[in-house]
């Protein structure tokens, strides 16, 4: 009897380590990865944040940092520019998008998102845009929505990605207008004699020159 006691001990404890080596075997598997902080907002044009990557694991249980093996990408064009593993630098200063860091683990694809908003969502700064006159010679030019009348008043905001008319009315000796852009604006869009249509998906500089 005590010997039938000590072979089922012996099956028993090799039964255990068997189980334990196999479970060892597997490895360990990441299931899942959280990035922080969950939520940011820059601080403006240049300001930069810096995201982690959290990866968790099982066989055994554990937490990695994977911030450096992570794959980083954001859903949202113009917003951000990866300087680095989860490191971001701010381009706008408008928009907002979902920081993603992904990872491949023994076929197994695992990703984690962090919420990003640029300072000026909400304010001004995001949804007008200003339209600034440079009026050489005899002549005056209004706008349409009302706002400018240069000389006097040459600069004003406008609904962000609204259509603005200048109208150009020459003065005494003048019998005509010149439109230009000031250097990185687009211009008008459109134009006849008298008139120029600006699309303000920015801040725009426009030359009226009488002659």
């Amino acid at each position: 009897m005590i010997r039938k006691w000590f072979a089922i001990s012996a099956l028993m404890v090799t039964a255990i380590t068997l189980l334990s080596l196999a479970s060892c075997a597997r490895g360990q598997k990441l299931v899942g990865i959280t990035v922080t902080p969950a939520t940011a907002t820059f601080g403006g044009v240049g300001a930069q944040l810096q995201f982690k990557a959290i990866g968790s694991y099982i066989h055994p249980p554990v937490s990695k940092d994977v911030t450096q093996q992570a794959i980083w990408t954001i859903d949202s064009q113009n917003l951000v520019t990866f300087n680095g593993p989860g490191l971001v630098t701010a381009i706008s200063d408008c928009g907002t998008g979902n920081v993603m860091a992904s990872l491949t683990d023994d076929g197994n694809y695992v990703f984690g998102t962090g919420f990003v908003s640029a300072a000026g969502v909400g304010t001004s700064t995001c949804t007008q845009a200003s339209l600034t006159l440079v009026v050489s010679g005899n002549g005056t030019v209004t706008s349409a929505p009302a706002g400018i009348t240069c000389p006097g008043t040459c600069a004003a905001p406008f609904p962000l990605d609204s259509t603005v008319v200048l109208t150009a009315t020459p003065g005494t000796g003048a019998t005509a207008v010149t439109w230009g852009a000031a250097t990185g604006s687009a211009g008008c869009t459109s134009q006849t004699a008298t008139t120029c249509n600006v699309t303000l998906d920015t801040n725009e500089t426009i030359d009226a020159t009488f002659q």
